[in-house]
Order: structure tokens, then sequence, then C-alpha cells
């Protein structure tokens, strides 16, 4: 992770998703070739019709942003990476562990075998294999509160609906707004905690989650930025208005805390103007936060490291305690060299 500094003191923020993930399991890495971005397939090459846009549709279209441009002139030079190998996308296979809690303090990683599967648990962190609609009766086993909580709801979408249609497994149950707003979030807020929330760039997911969401969760928003999506040669993965069925340009991210939060709470956050990294070729495969969010956070005196917590969460990370119905997923040993 690094800033990328104008003039100004604003800058953008660059989250190297590999190296952030290494740099935190240590023996175990990433494969480079899930970072070796290509240009998605165009709806007529996926064989699916081009929707016709509504009047009334609020959905935004990924537009030009002069921030953008101007941040990655002062990117460094891409590193080379040579041609990718091919790589076998496990994370499409059936998911099938069942629910289950699991953690590990043993100071190293540790693996964890299911059937065929082996995933890898990292030191230092805890999970529920659980759907987040039962995070209600889970509240027992879980902190009071929490510093950090990062959340990538499955907000419903249409691409999600394809895919389901084209293979099951590539899909995953979604939420319309009513669900979310009965998860018990302020329940697990104090007023020094920071939530961090991904959404989509649907104009119609971003007016419920700023109107309906954050006040049933007891939430002030402290900023809202865009996260920008790079190919391998630091450029923006499609170009702006472009038709793509997968990957937009850019999502959301919106950073909120508590109501009864100091008023200024937060407020050097919104120095930072946007995020960018070369994400995933895994659909949703979203960076570490943590890294670029802890200099944000406000620790009780003599507290050394935040306690943490992922809702919606994938894969593991040290420091935080993960739900999700598939946690492990991309955990799967598969994904990583040793």
């Amino acid at each position: 992770m690094f800033k990328l500094i104008k003039e100004t003191d604003q800058y953008a923020i660059y989250l190297d998703h590999k190296n952030l993930i290494n740099e935190a399991y240590k023996e175990f890495q990433l494969r480079q070739e899930l970072f070796h971005f290509e240009l998605k397939k165009t709806l007529k090459e996926f064989g699916a019709k081009k929707r016709k846009r509504k009047a009334n549709d609020k959905e935004s279209e990924p537009q030009s942003d002069p921030q953008v441009i101007e941040y990655l002139g002062l990117l460094p030079e891409p590193a080379p990476i040579g041609e990718a190998k091919p790589l076998a996308k496990c994370w499409e296979n059936s998911y099938s562990v069942p629910q289950l809690h699991g953690a590990n303090k043993s100071g190293r990683m540790q693996r964890f075998q299911y059937q065929e599967d082996v995933y890898l648990i990292p030191d230092r962190a805890c999970f529920y294999n659980h759907n987040v609609d039962q995070l209600p009766t889970l509240l027992p086993q879980l902190l009071p509160a929490y510093d950090l909580i990062v959340m990538d709801p499955p907000w419903r979408n249409k691409y999600i609906r394809r895919l389901k249609k084209a293979k099951k497994e590539l899909g995953y149950g979604m939420m319309d707004t009513d669900q979310l707003a009965l998860m018990p979030l302020s329940s697990l807020i104090h007023p020094r905690s920071l939530v961090a929330i991904w959404c989509t760039n649907s104009g119609q997911h971003q007016t419920a989650l700023e109107q309906q969401l954050l006040p049933k969760w007891n939430l002030r928003l402290v900023h809202k930025l865009r996260w920008y999506k790079l190919n391998t040669d630091h450029q923006l993965i499609t170009p702006p208005q472009a038709d793509l069925i997968q990957k937009q340009p850019y999502e959301m991210l919106y950073v909120a805390c508590h109501t009864n939060a100091a008023p200024d709470y937060g407020e050097n956050l919104q120095k930072t103007q946007l995020l960018m990294n070369i994400p995933s070729i895994i659909h949703s495969h979203k960076p570490p936060l943590l890294e670029w969010l802890r200099e944000h956070i406000v620790l009780e005196e003599g507290q050394k490291e935040p306690n943490c917590l992922e809702l919606f969460a994938r894969y593991l990370q040290p420091q935080f305690t993960s739900i999700g119905m598939e946690v492990l997923k991309l955990m799967n040993q598969e994904l990583y060299n040793c």
C-alpha cells in the first residue's frame, strides 16, 4: 500500500492486494496469475443480450473522473509479469463446507481439510462458516463491539442472476435492503468504531445505503469514495461508458462511524480522494483495508491492535473474526504458492 500525493494535502491510496495478503500470510503467497488482469468479454461475446436502459433507471454509468487520470500519471511503471500460466479455477467449484466455527492461535498458518479440498487458516484468525442471516444467534460468541467492521453485502444485481443461470456455482445468495436492515450491526459498534461498506455503482443501492441502512445501523457517514480497478499496465480495466458484463471500472466504498462518535471522528479520511489497485480476477475478491484504515482508528489506552470483524467474508485475515457462508472459499490452498 502506498499514497499517491498531489500538491494539495489530498491523495489516492494504491492498495496492492497481492502484497498485502502475502505480507500477512508470510510463507504462503497468492498466485501471481490471479492478478494477471485482462479485459473481460463483452455482452455480445458472452452470448447475452444487451439490456436496454430505462429512462428512470438510477444505475449509474462509469464516468470519467479527472482525478483518476491525474493519479494514474503518478503511478510507478508496472513491474513486468511475464506470461500468465494456466490456473485451475477452483473458486468456481461447488463449495460444500458445512456450518462450523474455527480459530487459529498457533503462531503459524494451519491447514484444514474438508473432503478433497485443503483450506489455509492464518494465525490470529477466527471464522464462522455461517450465513450472515444467523448473526443474531452468533452475538453471544462475538466481542461486545469491534474497532473495525468491513462488509461486502451481496447486493441484488442482474449480473449475478445471469451467472447463476449459466453456472449455479458462480452465483451467490443475494439480499435486498430490507434483509440487510435486519442485521444487528448497531450491537457490534462503539463510539470509536469505523465501518467500511463496499457498494456497487448502482445509484439505487447507494441511496438505500445512505438513507435507510446507515440510520438503521446507528451509523453516520464519514466518507465515500471510488475504488478504481486497473489492469496490469496500470490503466483502467475498461474505458468509461464501456458496456461490459463483469468488472466495472470502479465500485464505491463507504466509511461510517457510530452516530455518537465525536463530530470530527475520522475526518482525516476525507483526504483520501480515491482508491485504486489491480483487482483479483475472482469476482468480488476485495483487497484488504486494514493497513489503510489503521491510522484512522482510535484504540483504547494500552490497546496495541484493533479488533476487527468482516461480514460476508470469503477469505481470512489475521486479527479478524470473519463470518460468511463461503468464508473459506478463497483460502483454498490451490490459490497459493508455498
